[in-house]
């Protein structure tokens, strides 16, 4: 069994992965005055982080907003609510001699096919067969024995014990719980920036905008083999070393038979035949996945008496996709009056390149993860689509607005490059689908209370939960100088993935920076972010 390479797992927690249906990124823009207050923004968001939000909020800013700039706005942010970067360090803890799980296994496996395992109870065995007279006969009892016990606590159990006990049990089993536990955990990690301008008026509001947004997911998939094979070798070992003992107690009873010298024809030629029918039992002893036939099951471990390769490859790969979408677009919004209600209006037409990494590498595979091999796995599209908003404010002094936005407008699905190769076998169909959101926001000169939910459920990118978000968000804004947020957002469509927010402002005169943090409510590190923005307004 090839040796595992622990860099393509480390590889795999901080990259990404595969699966055959999936939808784009999640309604996360890259602003650190949303994430501070939760994540909300489609009824709260200011000047230049409308666009990205509701592009009708543009609109309704205050009547001293007459122009906003961000350059840049930047976000990370990592999810592993499954526990999956803990699981890769589990696998690949070494103990006090520097030796991992696999690695103890990897030896027990070299013994079993060395000179001294498995061949040399074969060896010993033949002996019988070529064995004329008592005195050679002895001396493969002799050579049986001593092979046998070699192998007690390594390849099978200790003298006398009642239980499995020994090495290749007690390894293949930590192997296969640890392979159990990497099954089917997600990461997903979501990187955004964005460049804004964004002139407001309360008759007709401008906008430009560029950014990319890259989320990137992933697993280790097809690890139930894996699972059954380490397991296989404890058991197709043991039943092996089960027929040797059955040789060895017969070679006994013979030899017992013949030193007596008061043993019958009948009864020596019965233990002959004893003895011939436990070695051909050897002989012929099959092992290929859960009981004796050659071929039941994916795992041959014995094929005719003999011990087959150990050689064997892991089934378990590393599937990596990411899915980034680069975009710019224009955004224009107005205020009409509707039977004297004045509501906002805006639109965000814009060109996107949608760009689809989709890897596959083998677990056990010898070669180093390299992020060239990743990128050179692209599929690059063109699209255009729109975003569309509304906002309306209420209240006596206008105190109240709600919003409602519907982003990407225009549904579409693309094809990974392993998806096309393998026509389907492989790969990814990455959908990008119309996401809607509305809020509703309160503000004072001094604070600003927003609550922001998803009107859709939105497909993961790959093997995580899909997200439907409702967030609550305030802020205090002392001077209009210092901005204190802090936020809840929760998952409707996921469990245990509930995540605090809080952030920071400082806005001297025109000029803004803003920092906002996000991390799990039961774990910092099943879902941790940052974001960054600075920028001009006035």
């Amino acid at each position: 069994m090839t040796n595992i390479n622990h860099k393509i797992l480390l590889g795999a927690a901080i990259t990404l992965a595969s699966l055959q249906q999936a939808s784009a990124v999640p309604f996360a823009p890259a602003d650190a005055r949303a994430m501070g207050m939760g994540g909300t923004g489609v009824s709260s968001a200011e000047v230049a982080s409308t666009i990205r939000y509701n592009p009708a909020l543009l609109a309704n800013t205050r009547e001293d907003d007459h122009f906003g700039l961000k350059i840049p706005q930047i976000m990370i942010t990592v999810a592993d609510d499954g526990g999956f970067i803990d699981e890769v360090e589990d696998f690949d803890e070494e103990d006090n001699n520097g030796q991992t799980n696999l690695d103890n296994l990897q030896q027990v496996l070299d013994f079993a096919s060395g000179p001294n395992g498995i061949s040399a109870i074969k060896s010993s065995v033949d002996l019988i067969d070529a064995a004329d007279n008592a005195a050679q006969l002895d001396l493969a009892r002799g050579a049986l024995n001593t092979s046998i016990a070699n192998s007690q606590g390594v390849i099978a159990s200790s003298a006398g014990s009642n239980t499995p006990d020994s090495d290749l049990v007690k390894y293949s089993t930590l192997v296969a719980d640890d392979v159990d536990d990497l099954n089917n955990k997600a990461l997903r990690v979501n990187v955004g920036a964005n460049v804004a301008i964004a002139i407001p008026s309360k008759k007709f509001s401008l906008a430009l905008s560029t950014g990319a947004q890259v989320v990137f997911s992933g697993r280790i998939k097809d690890l139930e083999n894996d699972t059954e094979k380490m397991r296989n070798y404890a058991t197709a070992s043991n039943l092996y070393l089960d027929k040797v003992i059955d040789v060895q107690q017969n070679l006994d009873a013979l030899i017992a038979l013949k030193d007596s010298g008061t043993a019958t024809a009948q009864e020596l030629v019965d233990a002959t035949s004893a003895l011939n029918s436990a070695q051909s039992e050897l002989s012929g002893f099959n092992y290929g996945g859960s009981s004796t036939a050659e071929d039941d099951g994916d795992t041959i471990i014995f094929s005719g008496g003999e011990i087959a390769d150990l050689e064997n490859d892991l089934n378990a790969r590393v599937q990596m996709i990411g899915v980034g979408i680069a975009d710019i677009g224009l955004t224009a919004s107005r205020i009409f009056n509707i039977k004297e209600h004045d509501i906002s209006f805006g639109i965000t037409p814009k060109l996107q390149k949608i760009s689809i990494f989709d890897y596959t590498q083998d677990l056990d595979s010898e070669e180093e993860f390299n992020s060239d091999d990743f990128t050179e796995n692209q599929e690059d599209y063109s699209a255009f689509n729109i975003d569309l908003g509304a906002a309306y404010q209420f209240g006596t002094e206008k105190q109240w607005q709600a919003g409602l936005v519907i982003k990407n407008l225009i549904g579409n699905d693309y094809e990974s490059a392993e998806y096309k190769s393998t026509n389907g076998v492989d790969g990814a169909i990455v959908t990008i689908s119309p996401m809607m959101r509305a809020g509703v926001s309160h503000r004072t000169s001094w604070t600003k209370v927003a609550f922001d939910l998803d009107l859709t459920e939105n497909d993961p990118v790959a093997f995580e939960d899909p997200t439907q978000y409702a967030a609550i968000g305030a802020e205090l804004n002392v001077w209009r100088i210092v901005q204190l947020r802090a936020g809840y957002r929760a998952n409707l469509a996921g469990s245990d993935q509930d995540i605090m927010t809080a952030g920071i402002g400082l806005s001297p005169g025109a000029v803004h920076l803003d920092i906002g943090v996000m991390a799990n409510t039961s774990d910092i590190e099943n879902e941790a972010g940052i974001a960054l923005e600075f920028g001009v307004e006035f």
